[in-house]
């Protein structure tokens, strides 16, 4: 069987269960056994691959099926054109956290932050301290997490694009070390209980919980968020949010009271909707 004949048969199989992107997905599965990347697969389209890579393409393909991710299956995920590890460990990193930290490292650069001190709460895989310390190597990054296996899997990515952070486990703040600091950021979990049935079955049955749900009101980490923030933030601090897409004037009202004298940009995401939150003194 030739790569072509290969990744039509698997495309074949995906597109008929339903998964409309099933060519791409076939490409991404094979070139991963190949160890190719995907414009490599393309240009080699007639060569015959070996029983064994059709079994693995399959076996991919049979997991997928049964509604794996497929950054789980092929174990990395592209995030800001770095790839990740990804599992069951922490939740896959998604093209709308790629855009809060576009939007936040400019602001770094505008605010003339790059060798200050950041803090993320709630790193799970690492993304977005890793990306940070890509653009911004002089400045200190602590990440954290409140699940061991997200940092254990956060520490891997970070070993993996040679990057030094500090990881900790930490509930929040609770275990913070105390400082100011100069860029805080969060993804905290942000989907409220009662829309979970508008979130895929794909997200809800094979990634952690833990890091989509968000309460009755979507706000269960975001609240204790902002309201801990303050003695962590430097005077000219700058805080990046990503949130629920109706929660822009939740979120600027507990920015109101907690942060009385900072002001809050609502940026939309890709596809038009309020999603992320920048806060900056007045």
């Amino acid at each position: 069987m030739t790569v072509e004949q290969a990744v039509k048969t698997a495309a074949a199989t995906l597109e008929d269960n339903g998964y409309v992107h099933g060519e791409r997905e076939a490409v991404i599965f094979l070139s991963h056994i190949l160890n190719l990347d995907t414009t490599n697969l393309y240009n080699r389209y007639e060569d015959n691959i070996d029983p064994a890579a059709e079994e693995q393409l399959a076996e991919a393909v049979e997991t997928r099926l049964k509604g794996a991710p497929v950054a789980y299956i092929v174990g990395d995920q592209n995030f800001m054109g770095w790839a990740f590890l990804s599992d069951k460990r922490a939740l896959i990193p998604r093209p709308e956290t790629e855009q809060l930290v576009e939007l936040l490292i400019r602001r770094v650069r505008d605010h003339k932050v790059e060798r200050g001190k950041f803090l993320e709460i709630g790193t799970g895989a690492g993304p977005i301290a890793i990306a940070l310390k890509k653009y911004f190597p002089q400045a200190e990054i602590t990440a954290t997490d409140v699940s061991e296996e997200a940092l254990e899997l956060a520490q891997e990515n970070a070993q993996r694009l040679k990057v030094d952070i500090t990881i900790v486990e930490s509930d929040l703040f609770d275990q913070v070390p105390p400082a100011k600091y100069d860029v805080i950021v969060a993804n905290l979990p942000y989907v409220p209980s009662p829309k979970l049935d508008f979130v895929s079955d794909q997200i809800l049955d094979w990634e952690p919980m833990v890091a989509i749900d968000a309460g009755d009101d979507g706000l269960k980490y975001i609240t204790p968020f902002l309201e801990q923030i303050k003695p962590f933030l430097s005077d000219y601090g700058i805080v990046a949010l990503e949130f629920w897409h109706t929660h822009g004037q939740p979120v600027k009202e507990l920015v109101a009271q907690h942060l009385p004298d900072h002001e809050v940009e609502i940026e939309k995401d890709l596809a038009g909707f309020d999603r992320f939150a920048f806060i900056t003194p007045e």
